[in-house]
């Protein structure tokens, strides 16, 4: 009885071995049409035992004997070859003069020989393997390449075939690159265009009020039957105005005086674009809610994916919005179910006859990570302040904190680094050396320079922006005398909105230009949380004494050195827009009593 073991290849040609009963072992190689290469590798391994009756198993067996016989003869096998290729004859033609003791021995020899070819045969097979396996896997590696080449010549026949234009596009990763761009320009066109309606509201609303201000002035009579003093609305606000002018003449006589309870905001004041959130922490379910300049106002993304804000005050029993939800891209009051959208239209009203009602509606934008809104009565500005980290950084933390400070006091602090290595002696500035003469160089303009001899520069945006960089070789400590001398740079940005006449609402973000991967590490927001929250402590001690100080009469500006010029442009600037702002007032009035008919 015979039994084999067969294998192939498709890479190579191919091994095919014959281990026949004399031990016999053959390889061959030879073509085959089903091959990718033409070529294919088998290789069989086959037994015949002499133990076989039949006919033709006889033959087969007589052929296999004379082939060992002649192979192990011609190559040198001497007598003992002879002797055993005749006992094999013998026992084959089953003769009566073979002794029984000859059997067993030429079987013997026999299956020794066989066990020991086998052997062999199986350690050149393994070699032949593990060659037919690298070439395999080379093969197959190079029809990955042709079917990856021939999906992407198919790609670009569909393609052609459906757009024309398209031949001259290589890929669809450029169609959609093409795509993002036009995105992006769009997404700007939809800004300019929401911006452009924001500035014609505002500019209607104007007219309005001076039209309604016409008509009351027309009813009350003519500009020499108006008292000063009366409940002609106005004139407070030019009685308001003229004491600040005269408090700007006494200020330029005496310098800076800031004292006393912290003032109404002026008008002019909010005439700017604030900063209020950053745009990763509000997603299509999420209120925001915040308060600016004293007055409530809550953030939501409508339907169409846009950031809107609107009073956080329903109509109707002036419920707070933030504590109802959105749904459907309208925030839902929690009381009776109004629900307003982002233009403060109120779109639904349940379990009544639905009546034309709506909310006081800011102009929003999204810009560089943040949303912006402009609180004030005048026309909107195209132009923005830019508070993107220079190119080469990573953002890593940003943090929004509700602090219990004048907005002022803060940027005050905020603009001085004097103070520095006495007050956050347990946290950044730490180990910092006090040196013999700190100063603010400002070779640029007058609100942005350096800090000399700390490798710090420093700019003041309007209205409460502060943005610093600060060279660092290692937490805690500085290195060189400027940013440039610096290999690695921490970028800050700090957005002190005015809540309230005692709060703030402050917004800071944490750049850096080394250790990209660092934000990707598990509560790395936490721990720069943790930090900022630690320097923020040994700032506020003492802001808050000195706002104590300030309410109770004193004045915190009573002798300014050197390294307070920063903070003190800021204030100049501060008191500047208000002094402005109550002169432009002034001008409103006269100009519509001029306007009056006698």
């Amino acid at each position: 009885m015979a039994t084999s073991l067969t294998g192939s290849s498709p890479s190579t040609g191919g091994l095919k071995a014959h281990c026949l009963s004399s031990g016999e072992l053959n390889y061959s190689r030879r073509a085959s049409a089903e091959s990718p290469r033409r070529l294919k590798a088998e290789w069989c391994l086959s037994l015949e035992r002499p133990h076989e009756t039949s006919v033709s198993a006889r033959r087969g067996r007589d052929y296999s004997l004379s082939r060992w016989s002649n192979g192990h003869v011609g190559n040198g096998g001497g007598h003992n070859a002879q002797k055993r290729c005749s006992t094999a004859s013998a026992i084959a033609n089953d003769e009566p003069s073979l002794h029984v003791s000859d059997g067993v021995t030429w079987f013997n020899e026999l299956e020794s020989e066989a066990k020991e070819l086998a052997n062999r045969s199986r350690t050149v097979g393994r070699k032949q393997a593990w060659d037919i396996l690298i070439q395999d896997l080379k093969f197959c590696d190079l029809k990955a390449r042709q079917d990856v080449l021939a999906i992407k010549m198919a790609h670009e026949k569909v393609v052609d075939m459906l757009n024309p234009l398209a031949k001259e596009w290589n890929s669809v990763h450029t169609l959609r690159k093409e795509l993002s761009a036009l995105q992006v320009e769009l997404a700007k066109a939809h800004d300019q265009v929401h911006l452009s309606e924001a500035r014609v509201s505002r500019s209607i609303q104007k007219l309005s009020e001076m039209e309604a201000l016409v008509n009351k002035m027309l009813v009350h009579g003519t500009e020499q039957n108006i008292p000063l003093d009366s409940d002609y609305p106005f004139s407070a606000v030019v009685t308001d105005a003229y004491s600040r002018q005269s408090s700007a003449s006494k200020r330029k006589n005496h310098g800076l005086m800031v004292a006393g309870p912290v003032k109404s905001y002026s008008p002019s004041l909010k005439n700017f674009w604030y900063p209020v959130a950053f745009t990763d922490d509000i997603e299509e379910d999420t209120m925001v809610p915040f308060e600016c300049f004293e007055e409530p106002w809550v953030l939501f993304r409508g339907s169409d994916g846009r950031v809107g804000c609107v009073r956080n005050s329903c109509a109707h029993r002036a419920c707070p919005l933030h504590l109802g939800e959105v749904k459907d891209g309208r925030i839902q009051c929690p009381y009776h179910g109004w629900e307003y959208a982002t233009n403060g239209v109120c779109e639904k009203m349940p379990s009544t006859k639905p009546v034309k009602v709506s909310i006081e509606a800011l102009p929003c934008v999204e810009r560089e990570g943040m949303v912006w809104i402009w609180p004030g009565d005048g026309i909107p500005d195209q132009i923005f302040p830019s508070l993107g980290a220079p190119a080469g950084y990573t953002t890593h933390a940003q943090i929004v904190i509700e602090l219990p400070v004048e907005h002022g006091l803060l940027m005050e602090n905020l603009l001085d680094l004097a103070h520095a290595p006495f007050t956050h002696t347990s946290t950044f500035a730490k180990g910092w050396p006090v040196p013999s003469l700190v100063r603010f160089c400002t070779p640029v303009t007058a609100l942005q320079g350096y800090w000399d001899p700390y490798p710090i520069d420093m700019e003041f945006q309007p209205p409460c922006m502060v943005k610093s960089t600060i060279g660092i070789s290692k937490p805690g400590k500085l290195e060189g005398n400027s940013t440039r001398d610096c290999t690695k740079h921490l970028h800050q940005l700090h957005v002190c909105l005015p809540s309230s006449r005692g709060k703030t609402r402050l917004l800071y973000r944490l750049s850096l230009d080394f250790f990209p991967i660092l934000k990707h590490i598990p509560f790395i927001q936490s721990i720069w949380k943790y930090l900022a929250n630690q320097v923020l402590d040994e700032d506020l001690r003492l802001v808050l004494g000195q706002q104590e100080r300030m309410i109770q009469g004193a004045n915190v500006w009573n002798l300014p050195v050197a390294y307070d010029k920063l903070g003190v442009r800021y204030r100049k600037w501060r008191l500047a827009v208000e002094e402005n702002g109550a002169m432009q007032e002034i001008n409103n009035v006269h100009s519509a009593l001029e306007n009056v008919p006698g």
